[in-house]
């Protein structure tokens, strides 16, 4: 698949140094390509799958259960009001999500709120997608949210950076 070539799953939880244990909210999981690596990374934690199209989610869980996981949740809701505790999560990611966010800085602000103290964003952005936002922007949103810049790593065409809150 084209999209792993460009940023792989195995890219991404190295980038989200996931843990056993880690509880982590995928903003936007699309059919699930990046969750079934995530979830089998944290066996003893939890996926949150957030998405505001009940369809999507339903892709995504069904991919799931085909893998034989079932450390998943899955919320349909608004990416700019989680319905989640504040600080009740390790990280957070969105892959090619955030400039489709009708409030991107509303939803890293949200992201934010609901990541414990050290827990870690990761926003990537691919290339050819219309609504990519550009590093800098991400960067500005996560600044204003109270979130610390840790890395970028280059994606052909894109990019994914890290922050910590």
């Amino acid at each position: 698949m084209l999209r792993s070539l460009l940023f792989s799953p195995r890219a991404l939880c190295t980038q989200l140094r996931l843990e056993p244990a880690s509880r982590v909210l995928e903003i936007g999981p699309g059919p699930g390509f990046f969750s079934v690596d995530v979830a089998r990374r944290i066996p003893r934690g939890r996926l949150v799958l957030l998405d505001l199209q009940r369809e999507m989610l339903a892709k995504a869980r069904r991919r799931l259960a085909r893998a034989g996981l079932a450390n998943v949740d899955s919320v349909q809701a608004d990416a700019t009001a989680l319905p989640l505790r504040t600080g009740s999560l390790d990280r957070a990611f969105l892959v090619a999500v955030l400039g489709e966010v009708p409030d991107p800085p509303g939803c890293v602000a949200e992201v934010a709120r609901v990541l414990r103290p050290g827990g870690l964003l990761c926003v990537t952005e691919l290339p050819g997608d219309p609504d990519a936002l550009r590093a800098e922007h991400v960067a500005a949103f996560a600044a204003r949210a109270g979130l610390v810049f840790v890395e970028t790593l280059p994606v052909r065409g894109g990019f994914s950076a890290t922050f910590r809150r």
